[in-house]
């Protein structure tokens, strides 16, 4: 069997799209990701079991020409052409597209070549554009383009069509049940490690002093504001300044604001801003650090996916500390495998912190989450629901 996976950015690197690449290769599907190609790399390439077609390289044209030609929507005839050229050529298969922008792409190629078309819902289009006009300056063409109304009624429209959904969280897959999908057209395949990621013992956690780490995109939505207000406000009441340090990890939008606001704070001993590193070292900080943050803002965006990196915190035996986004509320408190922050304010997260302080409480946080991960929230489980959605229907035809 084949399948295609469509990933609306350049590939490499995603984990979630490499994660179910290595899956289905190893279930002996034969993959192809298309992808784009802003980047100018070689059309094909194989990498790791699959194989990976790009866009076609634009490099003659001038940089905003190849931008356009690369724009991930569903009527732009570079995609189209690409998609159905890679999926005629290899006759037949499942195309999975990552992407709510590409859905119709795949549907139209899907109705052409007779396949059957999964839509991996990792973001909430509808939901992750509202959220992030409501918290982050964007200009209007941004504004026009990435509108949550347009968005909403693109995904009613192509929702009904495709034959699977695979959703990342509960929250998500109730939404779509409210909408009317059928439960049986809707998969939770969530965005759990290997349980082998990590090879290192559990965390043994001892002494007072915090290390916390987060590694993602730097964006309003992300709520590293929040935490480094949060660090200012703990360490006022602190006689020993040296009981905090932060690792923020990642590249985006806020990072210059975020520079800023820990400068003035004075907090550049204590608040590490390090831009993006090989995972080499993200895994020597994860190594360090005794606390995961997750001070992301509430908001419909986050109240419908969940991140990767709160599985990654549990794996690895730190316990969370979190704002009371609703799925990452509900996982942390089931769990007991962190410390919720009541509301947003720099008052209350510095009361977790102080309560993360306690040695005894992050063990047994940290083994609450790594206990979890190994029994339940794991991708050994969730690569096990990715291929019946995908077998169900190889077999209806």
């Amino acid at each position: 069997m084949k399948a295609f996976l469509i990933y609306k950015e350049d590939y490499p690197w995603d984990v979630r799209v490499e994660k179910i690449a290595l899956s289905l290769s190893k279930a002996d599907y034969d993959v192809t990701i298309v992808c784009r190609n802003l980047d100018q790399n070689a059309r094909f390439e194989t990498l790791d079991g699959y194989q990976i077609r790009r866009l076609p390289r634009t490099s003659s044209w001038p940089k905003s020409v190849q931008k356009l030609l690369n724009i991930p929507v569903w009527f732009n005839p570079l995609w189209l052409y690409t998609i159905y050229k890679t999926a005629r050529e290899s006759d037949g298969g499942i195309l999975i597209v990552r992407d709510l922008p590409l859905v119709k792409s795949a549907l139209l190629v899907g109705k052409l070549l007779k396949l059957k078309v999964i839509y991996d819902m990792a973001e909430v289009y509808p939901e992750m554009y509202a959220s992030s006009a409501e918290f982050s300056k964007k200009g209007w063409i941004t504004k026009l383009y990435k509108n949550s109304k347009i968005a909403l009624h693109y995904e009613d429209a192509v929702l009904p069509k495709v034959d699977q959904t695979l959703v990342m969280i509960e929250e998500s897959r109730e939404r779509l049940l409210r909408k009317g999908i059928p439960s049986s057209k809707i998969t939770i395949v969530s965005n759990t490690p290997p349980e082998d990621k990590f090879n290192q013992d559990i965390k043994e956690h001892q002494g007072t002093t915090l290390y916390l780490v987060y590694v993602g995109f730097l964006t309003k939505l992300r709520g590293l504001d929040l935490l480094i207000s949060g660090a200012e406000e703990f360490l006022k009441n602190q006689t020993d300044k040296d009981c905090l340090y932060i690792d923020i990890v990642g590249k985006g939008d806020s990072f210059k604001e975020l520079q800023t606001m820990i400068s003035d704070a004075g907090l550049e001993t204590n608040i590490r801003l390090h831009g993006w590193l090989e995972q080499k070292d993200v895994d020597k900080l994860m190594a360090r650090a005794n606390v995961g943050a997750l001070t992301y803002r509430v908001c419909g965006h986050w109240n419908h996916t969940i991140p990767n990196k709160i599985f990654d915190y549990m794996l690895a035996g730190l316990p969370v500390l979190t704002t009371p986004v609703i799925p990452i509320k509900r996982i942390v408190k089931t769990t007991d495998c962190g410390v919720i922050a009541s509301d947003t304010t720099p008052q209350t997260i510095a009361r977790c912190l102080k309560e993360l302080q306690d040695p005894n409480v992050r063990q047994n946080y940290g083994n609450n989450g790594n206990a979890s991960i190994q029994k339940l929230f794991n991708w050994s489980q969730d690569e096990q629901r990715l291929y019946k959605a995908c077998k169900d229907l190889s077999e209806l035809g």
